[in-house]
């Protein structure tokens, strides 16, 4: 059980750098896509490595994530519709 959470916060960690890093190298200055990377990063990770840990915390904490995710989203389809 360790194992595959140690596995998970390591993939979720090396997904985030990456997705960092890229966005630098292109130039991206808002932060609403790093964090969306972010968050897109961490249930990428989570759903391919399923640990068996589930509490309240992780579910409270899939719920905010999911939350601000939607928010970030349509957002920027909002603003696409009305440019």
């Amino acid at each position: 059980m360790q194992k595959r959470l140690n596995l998970l916060i390591t993939t979720y960690t090396l997904l985030t750098v990456i997705s960092v890093i890229s966005l630098y190298v292109l130039g991206e200055k808002r932060v609403d896509v790093y964090v969306s990377l972010n968050i897109l990063a961490y249930y990428v990770s989570y759903a391919t490595l399923r640990p068996t840990i589930i509490n309240r915390a992780v579910r409270f904490l899939n719920i905010a994530l999911f939350i601000v995710f939607t928010i970030i989203v349509s957002f920027r389809i909002y603003e696409v519709l009305t440019s």
